[in-house]
């Protein structure tokens, strides 16, 4: 504001000095206008990862180098970029009456800023400026606007009703992100939200939503009377719930674009922690604990929570769905990262919002049909429904080790596991001896828990981390500085944004292409995609017949660091595998989003990475 008042004061005072003898000889008609007298022209340049800008000079007109500014937003006037790191070009010196000693630009200026991502939507960019026609008027703060679009929109594609199957059903099965994107920007809303029901179908299967099974089988296992008719209450609340997060993620990302990685933040220390104790307190209500521990008051409101009693379990399952939405399935998969390609692409909230809501329904609907015949079949009222319970707590306990796992050492995770194993093995009559009518099918199970925790923990000891190899070390994967095991198919692990950029820009020396796997510990999909896929014999060979330089970034600690990673590759969710040619540019359409199997990888490999290679 300070600025722009000295800006109007100068001006008034220039105009006076015209009035009273000034240089310039021309009429009010001659001097132009703002616009003309400082051109401003912006071209995006997405291989380059930047925007250039240039701004052409009225003879006479000088530029201000301290009244630029930049901001980029999009169509809906969200701001995507402030710029906070630009350095405007040097200028050349001049003493002004109004500002003192500043730089100004004649003629033209020229620059480029350079774009931690590249948006997916058409975008606006906002350039503030103020310049002077010399001896003559200084022109009041300008802002320019100028739209930029860096990816193009595929052109409508005229689908028959024979046709629209097959590609529903190929778009359905497809293992590219960009697949789904691709079909529901060519179909009207009703078959958009029918393909998000029914990729949430597929979704269900994955690893992703496996640990969901366990908590709402405690919850229906907690209540009174679990029958058929209170487990699909329970299941139904427990899936709306889920919902919930779902439908406000399409909200946000349709009103903010995909680069909020909702999944990313989420998975914040802070909320992991908050989230296990969480489960805990669930798990110990299994125990009928909270009678030793806690006041009354809340302890009524947990029971009614984790218990089903005093008509509170609906919302507690309710609560409890949508906090497993949060934490427990970070992973992406094809299907929902082209979700929120199209949600972030469409702009329209509402659109967002439904879209996330059917595909949460389609991932919900098998665990409604699992909960509805799973409180049938659970014992009723009776000892056996008291070891139930204290079975399905246990299960929640494993939940919670699993969530604490992506925030400590993996080797304490085994520990955890193993402790946990052991103590329930124990409780279970591991170390006494069988008596007349007891079962010794229990006692043998319980043996083989004890034993099998024991041997975990003896694992956790000597650094072992997989719960299902206890005893073996940890495969050595080459860390940078070190050297790799094999000339091809050792896959560098590099931590950090400088250790990435260093091996990105090695392998454009040496003419090399890279495939950077971006992972994370807590992610399951991530894993997966690394044991079925990636360290497979033909997929390394593969790679290895192309020279491809195989870097795996660990992006697992939530920092600013690796927020800033995710932020310039534009990447929306995890797993995600980029491929980038001998030049050091990402191949364009070769991107991987989620799970893809060996045989689909290879295919890819061939289609789609090395045809746009020879392109």
């Amino acid at each position: 504001m300070y600025r722009f008042l000295l800006a109007i004061a100068a001006s008034m005072l220039l105009l006076m000095g015209q009035v009273h003898g000034s240089p310039f000889t021309g009429t009010q008609d001659d001097i132009p206008l703002a616009s003309d007298a400082m051109q401003v022209s912006a071209f995006a340049e997405p291989e380059q990862q930047q925007i250039r800008v240039v701004v052409d000079l009225y003879p006479g007109v000088y530029l201000y180098q301290h009244s630029l500014g930049l901001r980029l937003l999009d169509e809906n006037g969200n701001l995507l970029s402030d710029f906070a790191d630009f350095q405007p070009p040097a200028g050349k010196a001049k003493v002004d009456e109004i500002f003192g000693n500043v730089e100004v630009y004649y003629d033209q200026l020229e620059f480029t800023v350079s774009l931690d991502s590249v948006p997916l939507v058409a975008t606006v960019l906002e350039l503030d400026h103020q310049g002077c026609l010399e001896n003559v008027l200084c022109y009041t703060p300008q802002t320019a606007r100028i739209p930029l679009v860096f990816v193009a929109k595929p052109e409508p594609v005229a689908v028959t009703a024979s046709s629209a199957q097959v590609s529903f059903m190929d778009t359905l099965t497809s293992d590219s992100a960009g697949a789904f994107s691709d079909w529901m920007g060519s179909h009207g809303l009703g078959m958009v939200l029918l393909l998000f029901f029914a990729g949430g179908l597929l979704l269900a299967f994955t690893p992703c939503v496996f640990p969901m099974i366990p908590i709402l089988s405690g919850i229906i296992a907690g209540a009174d009377n679990p029958g058929a008719g209170r487990g699909f209450m329970l299941s139904s609340a427990y899936v709306l719930g889920v919902a919930v997060p779902y439908t406000i993620a399409g909200l946000l990302v349709a009103m903010f674009g995909a680069g909020m990685n909702l999944q990313y933040i989420l998975q914040q220390p802070a909320a992991i922690i908050v989230s296990t104790i969480i489960f805990v307190v669930l798990a110990l209500a299994m125990f009928g604990l909270y009678e030793l521990q806690l006041p009354a008051a809340l302890r009524n409101r947990l029971n009614s929570m984790g218990e089903g009693r005093n008509g509170g379990s609906l919302w507690g399952a309710g609560l409890i769905g949508a906090i497993s939405a949060l934490v427990v399935s970070p992973c992406v998969t094809p299907i929902l990262a082209g979700a929120l390609v199209y949600v972030a692409a469409s702009g329209d909230a509402l659109t967002g919002a439904l879209s996330l809501f059917a595909l949460s329904m389609g991932m919900g609907f098998p665990l409604i049909m699992f909960g509805t015949g799973g409180g049938h079949l659970l014992p009723k009222a009776g000892a056996w429904m008291e070891d139930i319970k204290r079975f399905f707590g246990v299960l929640m306990l494993g939940v919670a080790v699993w969530l604490l796992g992506r925030v400590i050492p993996a080797s304490l995770t085994l520990a955890l596991y193993g402790l946990l194993l052991t103590s329930y093995g124990v409780w279970l009559g591991a170390l006494e001896p069988v008596q007349a009518g007891q079962s010794r099918l229990k006692k043998t199970l319980a043996l083989v828990m004890a034993l099998y925790g024991a041997i975990m923990l003896v694992g956790a000891a000597g650094g072992g981390t997989d719960p299902l190899q206890p005893l073996d070390r940890p495969a050595a994967v080459a860390e940078v500085g070190t050297a790799a095991t094999a000339a091809h198919g050792a896959w560098l692990k590099v931590k950090g944004s400088d250790a990435l950029q260093q091996q990105l820009d090695q392998a454009r020396r040496d003419g090399q292409p890279v495939l950077v796997d971006f992972y994370a510990d807590w992610c399951a999909a991530c894993k997966v995609l690394e044991e079925k896929t990636l360290n497979q014999s033909d997929v390394l060979a593969a790679l290895a017949t192309r020279n491809y330089r195989l870097i795996k970034a660990d992006i697992t600690e939530v920092n600013r660091d690796n927020q800033g990673i995710m932020q310039r590759f534009g990447i929306i969710g995890l797993p995600c595998l980029i491929f980038f040619d001998s030049d050091g540019n990402e191949v364009a359409g070769s991107r991987i989003l989620g799970e893809m199997g060996p045989e689909s990888f290879v295919l890819h490999l061939k289609t789609k990475v090395s045809a746009a290679n020879t392109q």
